[in-house]
């Protein structure tokens, strides 16, 4: 299946951004990048709650973070936050997996706006062409997060938010080149309306010739991507009613494995989409309800003309269905709801058809009493071709003093076999049960302001383990592989992070130790780092905004047998932003400034030194 290429569309972003520059108005650009962060958390408890509040370790990362970071990807965003390790198959749009507190990559849940996302067949989520363009905020809460979302929160959930319109009209177009012969350009246009309704559009498109897929070997392999979004809310009597629509479009050229030789003619197609209608509406003055009916999309296809076996199709839909209920009282909130949800997966090259449904209902409780929060929710989720399961979480958030915060919780989690590894023909196990976990954290969090400096500490541990993990073994007689329950895992540490703001001088760090094994021969989980961080110094002075960052990873293993070792890395990113008026910026940046060489995945390529360069008008 073919897809539109970008290069196609240069002529007219490129066309729609010189008119919006010619015609445009003044809006100011300082003013976009300190958007305040909206002063609630919506995934650790599928409510808005006082991140002061919540017993959850949750990260933030809002929009201000986004535009200073000059990211252009999440997966991008994500490397340095602690806990997560990100791998990714080569450059630029290839294959990428994010691992949450040791967890497996599909074991943590993926949401844009409430949608769940992600391939139904793999059972994991392709970060590779995920763009930074029309995201508000992304919400990383870790730990077993079942007990509210179901299967897939094992370790952790990650939550999208996209752009919301408001106040005037406001168009924005940027563009940049760079490096690797790559390009970015793109436009949005947002606001609020006659009648209340908030209206943000967008499209947002990158090609890039980029490195040879697999290490050291000269054919370049490119990639290219269209990012289209709209985000619609309208009052609906008392209520509302949020139309939410995202289209990507990409395409890569890929390499045979990790072996020594190129693939010249080896192409990939990816497409994903998330569609949602969201009606919310109070039923009295303490009591509200939402309904939420979603689809989301992934669509791959791949094409060797030399190699039968690389020829693939497959494409899988997650349609949902969520009721929520959530009422205040006096001290007490409680939350309730029910979901239906069906995975469908198709692939006429693998000759499969397949998909199960899963019906849940769930809820929730937080009580404050004098400086304690105290939490708790249960959920039971019925699979029509697995094992049915009921999870668990407690929580509790406590504030001897001001300025310090103690938090615990303990909770189960599971994940529900894909239909991969229900019904793939010859490899298929229609017996498997779902993977399970339980695990705990517990932390300590400081946070001191005054008028010219600030700074803040947190420390959180962490203990988790996983049982009935689903792994491929070989039959002794027939040979064949076939996956099984058989697997246990463990993955405790410590993660630290802290930061200082003195005048116009900021400076952000992390740091997270990691011990993830196989409980059955202590071998170390692959593709985690031991130990993991990342340093962020910057400056805001006279609209010139300057960030130095630095990133440490750890050795790790490429594989689950602790035979292929990648070597620790540091990597030094280097980027300005400045507001030239109200209506310019100019942006300049330099990605892995010592050029070095270093590994995600083993025998994979990895980007040398970059310079990119790139101006954006507000309108």
């Amino acid at each position: 299946m073919g897809i539109t290429p970008l290069r196609r569309h240069k002529r007219h972003i490129t066309g729609i951004i010189t008119l919006t520059i010619m015609t445009g108005t003044l809006a100011s650009i300082s003013a976009q990048a300190v958007e305040l962060l909206p002063p609630v958390i919506v995934t650790a408890g599928r409510i808005g709650e006082d991140p002061a509040r919540v017993s959850a370790d949750v990260t933030v990362i809002n929009h201000a973070d986004l535009v200073r970071s000059q990211k252009t990807t999440v997966a991008d965003v994500l490397r340095s936050q602690p806990g997560l390790d990100v791998a990714a198959t080569g450059g630029a749009g290839k294959a990428t997996s994010i691992f949450l507190r040791g967890a497996n990559a599909g074991q943590t849940l993926v949401l844009i706006d409430g949608v769940r996302v992600g391939s139904a067949t793999l059972g994991q989520f392709d970060w590779g062409s995920l763009s930074t363009a029309d995201i508000e905020r992304i919400e990383i809460a870790r730990g077993p997060q079942s007990s509210l979302y179901g299967a897939d929160a094992m370790g952790g959930a990650i939550q999208i938010f996209t752009r919301k319109g408001k106040g005037p009209m406001r168009i924005h177009s940027y563009t940049e080149g760079g490096s690797y012969q790559s390009g970015k350009m793109g436009i949005s246009i947002s606001g609020l309306g006659e009648g209340g309704v908030s209206y943000a559009f967008g499209v947002d498109g990158v090609s890039i010739k980029g490195i040879s897929a697999v290490a050291n070997t000269p054919e370049k392999d490119p990639y290219r991507r269209v990012t289209g979004t709209a985000h619609i809310t309208a009052p609906l009597a008392d209520g509302e009613v949020e139309l939410v629509l995202r289209n990507t479009n990409g395409h890569t050229s890929l390499d045979n494995g990790t072996g020594p030789a190129d693939k010249a003619n080896y192409n990939a197609t990816a497409r994903q989409t998330v569609s949602s209608v969201k009606v919310s509406m109070p039923l009295s003055g303490d009591l509200d309800s939402s309904l939420q009916l979603s689809r989301s999309s992934d669509i791959t296809n791949s094409s060797d003309p030399l190699t039968a076996f690389n020829n693939s199709d497959f494409r899988t839909d997650i349609d949902q269905l969520t009721w929520l209920s959530h009422a205040d009282i006096s001290s007490l909130s409680l939350l309730g709801g029910a979901e239906w949800r069906r995975d469908k997966g198709f692939s006429s090259s693998a000759k499969l058809d397949k998909s199960f449904t899963q019906t849940s209902v769930f809820g929730g409780a937080l009580y404050q009493v004098g400086p304690a929060d105290l939490s708790a929710s249960l959920r039971y989720d019925a699979n029509s071709v697995s094992v049915n399961k009921t999870t668990y979480k407690l929580g509790a958030s406590v504030a001897p003093l001001e300025g310090l915060r103690l938090t615990a919780n303990y909770g189960t989690g599971f994940k529900a076999p894909s239909i991969n590894s229900l019904y793939f023909p010859g490899f298929g196990n229609p017996n498997l049960v779902p993977e399970q976990s339980r695990g705990w954290d517990a932390g300590l969090h400081v946070a001191q302001a005054g008028n010219t400096f600030a700074y803040g500490a947190d420390v959180v541990w962490f203990d988790q383990r996983f049982t009935d993990l689903i792994v491929f073994q070989t039959a002794a007689t027939t040979f064949l592989s076939a996956p099984a329950n058989v697997a246990k895992a463990r993955s405790n540490g410590v993660e630290l992070s802290a930061n200082m703001d003195w005048e116009s001088v900021y400076v952000r760090g992390n740091w997270t130790f990691l011990h993830a094994v196989n409980s059955a021969d202590g071998t170390q989980l692959a593709r985690r780092a031991k130990n993991k961080g990342s340093l962020v110094i910057g400056s805001n002075i006279a609209g010139l905004n300057v960030e130095v960052q630095q990133d440490i990873v750890g050795s790790r293993f490429s594989n689950a047998f602790n035979q292929k070792l990648m070597r620790g890395y540091q990597k030094t990113d280097i980027r300005a932003r400045y507001a030239i008026n109200d209506q310019w910026v100019l942006n300049v940046r330099v990605e892995n400034a010592g050029n070095k060489v270093y590994e995600e995945v083993k025998g994979y390529g990895v980007a040398g030194r970059g310079w990119y360069v790139g101006a954006g008008v507000n309108l």
